[in-house]
């Protein structure tokens, strides 16, 4: 974009009991991405760090609670639980792996 060129802002409305009001959204919020749910079968990294051991293997049949892997972020060990009864569909990390913050490390069904 030019400095000649104008920025125009962008308008919503909205109506509460029976007015329309009129507001500017701002550019840093009409272009952010759109929050999506997460889905409950994706267990992901909630930082970035080191997976220390790994307690399933594909194809096991784990119930609410079991130890899925031991992570450590940030110097402290977290123990990672199966959220529901599932059975592991795939394991994207091995022990010792490093990964990112919202990296995929297990995928349950």
């Amino acid at each position: 974009m030019s400095n000649t060129e104008e920025l125009k802002p962008e308008y919503t409305s909205f109506v509460v009991d029976e007015t329309t009001y009129e507001t500017i959204v701002p550019a840093k919020i009409a272009n952010r991405k759109a929050w999506e749910r997460p889905n409950p079968n994706m267990i992901t990294s909630f930082l970035p760090g080191t997976i220390l051991e790994m307690y399933v293997k594909e194809g096991d049949v784990v119930k609410a609670g079991d130890k899925l892997l031991l992570f450590e972020a940030m110097k402290m060990h977290t123990l990672v639980n199966a959220p529901f009864d599932a059975t592991v569909k795939a394991i994207v990390v091995s022990e010792g792996g490093k990964v990112p913050k919202g990296e995929l490390l297990i995928e349950l069904k």
